[in-house]
């Protein structure tokens, strides 16, 4: 009769363990799953070569680009939500940035020439320019 009791004990906590085990599967609304670590294997590539980048808004817009103009030379061109070029920068003949307002007209050009004198021209709504010149 001693050992009824350890293998009562055992088939009890047996059936006990299975059972909650069955209803807590059938219970649990979600899942856990474990998110990976930030990389830390040697093969990571501390820089990214392309001829061009495109960011691309949620709409599947370029929003901004860095690339070569057909002179070979590069440029970062973006654009607001309205798809209005606001903003250049690059090299050419004439290396400088060019700011746009909300309706695309150039309001301030800032640029060095060939010989690298730079200048400023800023314009206004009602298209009175001020030039710059050192």
């Amino acid at each position: 009769m001693v050992l009824e009791y350890p293998r009562l004990f055992i088939v009890a906590t047996f059936f006990t363990g299975l059972i909650g085990g069955v209803c807590g599967s059938f219970l649990a609304d979600s899942s856990v799953v474990a998110q990976p670590g930030p990389s830390t294997e040697p093969d990571t590539p501390s820089a990214v070569a392309a001829q061009e980048f495109r960011l691309v808004d949620d709409r599947g817009r370029v929003r901004a680009l860095l690339s070569f103009s057909e002179e070979g030379e590069p440029f970062l061109h973006l654009r607001d939500q309205n798809d209005t070029h606001r903003v250049w920068m690059g090299i050419s003949n004439d290396t400088g940035v060019v700011v746009r307002d909300t309706d695309g007209k150039t309001r301030l050009v800032l640029s060095l020439d060939a010989q690298g004198e730079p200048s400023l021209v800023v314009r206004d709504r009602q298209h009175r320019t001020k030039s710059f010149h050192p």
